[in-house]
């Protein structure tokens, strides 16, 4: 396994259980940050789910559950290329393998730096820019069932006086009809007529 083949494909607790290299992967970061769970199997099991959870815990990173998702592979410190979140990596020109997320600014796309880390962040102490997240619906426990192909949406980019390098995530709720980007501006968003759940997620 090398790390620039590396997918980070979410992975949960499931019947059968989960199996393979990126199994791996997580229980190998597990065993690094001290958390003992048996052997480094490749199987995602209740104990490696409950590592993890305790691992998320630790960290104050909610929903307090067994997913591994791209911002927790950023804090195992596991290297892994993202399809499911629309990143580029742009090797060419990327010597440091930086993953690259493209967004919608007013109608125009952006690029910025990723991966982006949910923070415990006070809205009330700490300023924060508004990011749009175009889904079909959203979980009890704030997880979203992403539109597929959709681009996320910024508020404002470096410059602009609402600009902030953190982001509070708002969901937009969308039909299955909807079709990818055709929402591409904050404004759209909020004019669009469909609801806009604001969640409990900052991140920078």
């Amino acid at each position: 396994m090398s790390d620039g083949a590396l997918t980070c494909r979410p992975v949960t607790l499931t019947h059968p259980y989960t199996r393979g290299d990126n199994v791996k992967a997580i229980q190998i970061a597990l065993k690094g940050h001290g958390y003992d769970f048996g052997a480094i199997d490749g199987i995602y099991g209740p104990l490696t789910a409950g590592a993890v959870e305790m691992f998320k815990r630790y960290k104050g990173v909610m929903p307090f559950n067994p997913v591994v998702d791209l911002p927790i592979y950023y804090y195992f410190g596991v290297r892994c290329v993202s399809t499911v979140q629309l990143t580029e990596q742009l090797d060419y020109n990327n010597p440091l393998r930086q993953v690259i997320e493209t967004a919608w600014f007013n109608g125009k796309k952006y690029w910025a730096i990723g991966p982006n880390v949910p923070l415990p962040i006070n809205p009330s102490e700490t300023k924060t820019a508004q990011e749009y997240i175009i889904a079909y619906s959203v979980s009890p426990h704030g997880e979203p069932d992403l539109v597929p192909l959709q681009l996320n949406i910024y508020d404002s980019i470096p410059g602009m006086p609402a600009y902030s390098p953190m982001w509070h995530l708002n969901y937009v709720i969308v039909p299955r009809s909807y079709v990818p980007n055709t929402i591409r501006s904050a404004a759209q968003a909020v004019s669009s007529g469909y609801p806009v759940i604001a969640s409990d997620t900052y991140v920078n």
